[in-house]
């Protein structure tokens, strides 16, 4: 935009609207179609450069008035065309203001000196002692973060990352803050060395110092009442609103943060919810979700968690200070005031319930249940693989995805079988036949890892294996054989056996992400190519997970798809669909408990129980008109049908698979 001096006629003007500038008139630039109508009270100090104020605007409360700019001192300030600037309690300072900005009852909005707006700031999560830091900047990711945090056995890695981040940081320290087009700051108090993207909306904020917001048209940003955030970045789509407190933290895409939740040092990454509770030194990957006021999750590292009331954990044993730290896997749930005292491992998709002491470790049992009895730490393994809730919250994930726009950092797989909890299930199924061996057959318990398991408990526990084995194979079988020639395809169908890794919510093999680090390592990948070795991954999977099953499907069940007759694999379908009716019922059997007698307390009160009943039903439902039920029961009955008539077609010799 060009700017002119302004004449005779327009100072004038404006001395007689009540402004007047401190370092001359000649600090003071102006557009060529400038008006002086719309500008009043205000003072100029340094060098302003004001846009054009001619249009109407309609304010948050509904009210119209002119751009323009009222009863303000601008420092040092661009000012873009049809802004509306009013009321400013001491001084905008360092400012280029995009245009259709509206600033209206702020106390300072200020830049004092040179800042970074946040970028760079070090960062301390699952380890409250330090020694897991990770810089936060406005393009970080989770699986950067997560690099980060758990590779620091690797230096030349740690060292590549940091400096590149530091150079990067480089770029975005100024002496000047900005504030994105159509941005609204209203009834603000301190603002301190922040940076606004564009369509954003601050209003009611108490303080933030050293901050980036990123917003933009599709992914508005609402940072609201009462917020006080210091050295944090906010990523597009988020909301951080009523009362929340942030001492040097990253809220990523889509995340909520509300309800005076308090966290320090500690990182939440895409569609995160945290209201009410505290956070102190975690990394909060994807989904994690926390709701209530006696909740404190500290010095752990979360994805797709979600924290029952007065969940709690200890990092703290009162020698070396807070040195302790826990991983729970993804898919972890708490019961209310479940407690585990740190260092634990809890392994992917398991529910804990009570107090645990033990610092359990059990990382290679997946989809369990964690219980107190008696004081001890007791493990079922595999009991929540086919609970409705784990089915529920795989079917949520995806809806509740809350991040707008095409440009998204963290790439997510919500998939409960995966390769990565595949092979943990080989892996725990593995470790319960040895315990089997082992065991004596008269004893109670059998320890395992700080845990005890009882002999029945471990029978089961290999059969829920087995059958998600059996689960994650046939799914994937029958999307090959639908895929087209299957005599030519199928033989080149495997890859050679891979370990796969959860990269805080991107599924990876570890190959891959090997290439990736020795190429940061040697500085021959820059940051832009991180995020595209992600965004690569993420398009992968499908194919690479398909490989995975087909593998297994040799080494678990036999059957090498590359020479196999179609009658063993029909065989293997005949089995899934057996295999598959038991999964549903499992399912539909774990929610008839929702609607059992039981849950029928306290409906109808008034009634006899037979007015408790129609009153429950019509409140609750039936399992049969449960919308969830009716999903599930559709979707097995649906793929056992397709998979019925891919037999019919394998059995009939005369048929080709296309």
């Amino acid at each position: 935009m060009l700017h002119r001096k302004l004449t005779e006629e327009e100072i004038i003007s404006l001395e007689k609207q009540n402004c007047r500038a401190t370092d001359g008139w000649d600090k003071v630039q102006i557009t060529e179609d400038f008006v002086t109508t719309h500008v009043k009270d205000v003072t100029f100090s340094g060098i302003n450069y004001l846009g054009l104020f001619s249009e109407k605007i309609t304010l948050p409360s509904a009210g119209v008035d002119m751009a323009g700019i009222y009863n303000a001192h601008l420092h040092n300030c661009t000012i873009g065309n049809q802004c509306y600037i009013k009321n400013i309690g001491t001084s905008i300072s360092n400012y280029i203001i995009q245009e259709s900005v509206i600033i209206q009852n702020i106390g300072t909005l200020i830049v004092d000196g040179e800042s970074s707006f946040g970028n760079g700031v070090e960062v301390s999560p699952i380890n409250e002692a330090g020694g897991r830091e990770v810089l936060i900047y406005d393009e970080l990711s989770v699986h950067t973060a997560y690099l980060m945090a758990f590779y620091r056995y690797r230096p030349k890695l740690i060292e590549a990352l940091e400096e590149t981040i530091h150079k990067y940081v480089k770029l975005k320290i100024s002496s000047q803050g900005s504030i994105g087009q159509n941005s609204i700051l209203i009834n603000c108090g301190t603002l301190k060395n922040i940076k606004i993207g564009t369509f954003a909306q601050l209003q009611g904020v108490a303080l933030l110092n050293n901050g980036t917001i990123q917003s933009t048209l599709e992914a508005p940003t609402y940072i609201g009442q009462g917020v006080n955030a210091c050295d944090f970045i906010v990523s597009s789509g988020s909301q951080v609103s009523d009362g929340a407190f942030l001492r040097h933290c990253f809220v990523g895409q889509g995340c909520e943060i509300a309800n005076s939740f308090t966290a320090d040092n500690s990182l939440f990454f895409a569609n995160s919810q945290c209201l009410q509770g505290e956070a102190c030194s975690i990394f909060a990957g994807p989904y994690t979700v926390t709701h209530h006021k006696s909740t404190l999750l500290i010095a752990g590292y979360y994805s797709f968690f979600n924290a029952g009331s007065g969940t709690n954990q200890s990092n703290h044993m009162y020698k070396l200070g807070p040195v302790h730290q826990g991983v729970i896997e993804r898919g972890g749930r708490t019961g209310s005031n479940a407690y585990v005292l740190w260092p634990a491992q809890i392994g992917a998709f398991t529910m804990i319930l009570g107090n645990h002491y033990s610092n359990p470790n059990i990382s290679s049992l997946p989809f369990s249940y964690l219980i107190e009895e008696g004081g001890k730490s007791v493990l079922i393994p595999g009991q929540n693989l086919f609970n409705v809730g784990t089915a529920r919250d795989v079917k949520k994930w995806p809806k509740r995805d809350k991040r707008k726009g095409t440009h998204h950092l963290d790439y997510i797989i919500t998939d409960a079988l995966n390769p990565y909890t595949i092979d943990k299930i080989i892996e725990g199924k593995q470790v319960l036949e040895q315990l089997k061996q082992k065991a004596n057959p008269e004893a109670k318990n059998i320890m395992y890892k700080n845990t005890q398991l009882s002999l029945g408990s471990i029978n089961r526990g290999i059969n829920l294996y087995e059958q998600a084995l059996n689960k994650y194979v046939g799914d994937e079988l029958i999307m090959f054989v639908e895929q087209g020639d299957f005599e030519k395809i199928r033989s080149s169908a495997l890859s050679d056996k891979e370990t796969w890794l959860d990269l805080a919510g991107l599924l990876c093999n570890k190959t891959s992400l090997e290439m990736l680090m020795k190429g940061v390592e040697d500085y021959k990948i820059d940051l832009n190519q991180w995020n595209n070795f992600y965004k690569a991954q993420f398009a992968a999977y499908p194919s690479l997970k398909q490989a995975h099953a087909l593998q297994l499907l040799k080494t678990c069940f036999h059957i090498d798809i590359s020479s196999c007759s179609l009658k063993e694999i029909a065989s293997f379908l005949e089995d899934y669909i057996d295999n598959n009716t038991k999964i549903k019922n499992a399912i539909l059997t774990d929610a008839k408990k929702e609607f059992s007698v039981k849950s029928k307390i306290s409906f109808g009160k008034d009634g006899d129980d037979e007015i408790q009943d129609m009153d429950f039903e019509a409140v609750r439902g039936s399992i049969t008109s449960h919308p969830f039920m009716e999903e599930v029961t559709l979707e097995y009955e649906t793929i056992n049908q397709k998979t019925q008539i891919l037999i019919d077609r394998l059995v009939n010799k005369n048929t080709c698979i296309k």
